[in-house]
């Protein structure tokens, strides 16, 4: 193998794919947005927006078939028995509008308060039926914006304000606390999102005068969770996939909501079938409901924002459980071990003459913690020259810290991984070349823990497996200040340990 760094040869191409890569996925991620927002919003046109009609058959058939011919399937009808009707269906948010044909002239019922697109779409449409048919219209807005919210945008901007923080909070959770323990990496996103939604809800109600507080910090939250939860969980698989995330959320999910102007009906149609699937627009549909529509028609709005949150929590404690190592395969090439005279004693210390020693026929098992580090080398040569008069089995366990990238996209993590597993093949040959000088068959294994941690669950698993024979911990002594007499992994075996530590000086 070519050395890694001489003159640079290989480090700066990495480099070079690594800019590369950035600048293909930036321009992508500027293209596929572009491209949804444009075809949502350059020319937005109506598709299948309920509207109401109040007059006999005659009228409502002929209203219908002249709007049908000027635009098809802009509209999708429903017919009501009188005004009042018509007024309660578009507060319980069964219909977008309602056209008043009972009279001489014609009255359009409409909701500023329910989106401004779908208001103005239903002026527009309705004023040019009353040109051709010589009749005048009048416009009632039977539920208005309120005064310090005066086009009802403010349901949409308040979601929107929460989505880049939970996107940011579940992706940075998921790295910073990845070595926490286990009920952090849940908590981090819960926590966020409480705090979200009682920040937001007190400043909506504060700025815009929504009110409604408990129930738009509610829906909030939950839509925070809903977004910082599955963040978490795709960071946790691999920091890369939080892309999927900004796409899911943001790339998509910005044009399929509608816009501060609702006008998720007059989107493409697989925007339009995303739009009930994503929480954006779903959050905002559904704190809109609430301000104004006295809670009608927000069922539906919970359950898909509950269904995001849980499948992230659930994910999160998926992923973060702890799980049992498979068992390490002794590394081939090395010697079988040849039965020998037990000896009475650990070497240096003597039985007292006797007494039958009952270590003398007790199998050990010895774990040794290895980094190819000097104090590393000569623990493993002690464990190693000690089998060789013994029974017992020796497991040598190497602690690659856990990787988090400094790159959220990963660009640069296939050149750290290069490193990392080169470095763990150096220590693997190192510990096969100390265990084959001794002749004496072991396991090596790879744990992406802290060196205590590692050192200790591999103990654990070992113990678990063979409950009558307690493991014995080998550990070298500090190699990064040699001042001191042992370093804080010793130290911290023999705090936090349960089985016995030896430490080889």
């Amino acid at each position: 193998m070519a050395p890694r760094h001489a003159g640079g040869g290989r480090r700066h191409p990495a480099q070079y794919r690594a800019l590369a890569g950035f600048i293909v996925a930036s321009a992508a991620f500027v293209a596929i947005f572009v491209t949804l927002t444009l075809s949502a919003f350059h020319r937005p046109t109506p598709h299948d927006l309920p509207v109401g009609i109040v007059g006999s058959a005659a009228v409502t058939l002929q209203v219908e078939h002249g709007l049908d011919s000027a635009a098809p399937g802009a509209f999708g009808f429903r017919s009501y028995p009188s005004a009042a009707s018509a007024t309660t269906g578009i507060s319980q948010r069964e219909v977008d509008g309602a056209l008043v044909a009972a009279g001489a002239n014609l009255r359009l019922l409409v909701t500023q308060a329910g989106g401004t697109g779908p208001e103005q779409a239903l002026s527009g449409a309705f004023t040019a039926v009353a040109a051709r048919s010589g009749r005048q219209l009048t416009v009632t807005d039977v539920v208005p914006p309120r005064a310090s919210d005066s086009q009802a945008l403010s349901s949409w901007f308040v979601v929107l304000s929460v989505l880049i923080p939970s996107l940011a909070a579940g992706s940075a959770s998921a790295l910073a606390l990845r070595r926490a323990p286990r009920g952090w990496s849940v908590a981090a996103p819960v926590a966020m999102a409480v705090v979200s939604g009682l920040i937001a809800a007190a400043i909506a109600d504060g700025i815009a005068g929504l009110g409604n507080y408990a129930a738009i910090a509610g829906l909030v939250g939950l839509f925070s969770l809903a977004v910082a939860a599955p963040t978490a969980l795709l960071a946790r698989i691999r920091p890369p996939l939080v892309a999927l995330a900004v796409l899911a959320f943001i790339v998509f999910g910005i044009p399929a909501s509608g816009g501060p102007a609702n006008l998720a009906s007059f989107t493409p149609g697989f925007l339009r079938a995303l739009n009930p699937v994503l929480p954006l627009g779903v959050a905002a549909s559904a704190i809109r409901n609430v301000v104004y529509f006295g809670g009608h028609d927000t069922t539906s709005y919970m359950w898909t924002l509950a269904a995001w949150a849980l499948a992230g929590v659930v994910g999160l404690i998926l992923v973060t459980a702890p799980r049992r190592p498979a068992p390490a395969l002794t590394r081939p090439g090395v010697p079988p071990v040849v039965p020998a005279e037990p000896v009475s004693a650990l070497p240096g210390h003597a039985s007292v003459p006797g007494m039958p020693d009952p270590r003398a026929a007790q199998s050990v098992t010895l774990v040794v913690g290895f980094d190819d580090s000097e104090p590393a080398r000569r623990a493993l040569i002690w464990a190693a020259d000690l089998l060789r008069s013994r029974t017992g089995a020796l497991h040598v366990v190497y602690a690659d810290h856990p990787l988090i990238d400094s790159d959220l996209a990963g660009f640069g993590r296939t050149e750290m991984d290069e490193d990392r597993d080169e470095k763990a093949a150096r220590v693997a040959e190192a510990a096969k070349e100390v265990a084959a000088a001794a002749g004496t068959p072991y396991t090596f294994e790879r744990r992406q823990e802290s060196p205590p941690d590692a050192i200790l669950d591999a103990a654990g698993s070992y113990a678990a497996a063979e409950p009558a024979n307690t493991p014995i911990i080998v550990s070298g002594r500090s190699h990064h200040v040699p001042h001191r007499v042992i370093g804080s992994v010793p130290v911290r075996l023999m705090h936090q340990s349960p089985y016995p530590i030896v430490t080889i000086p």
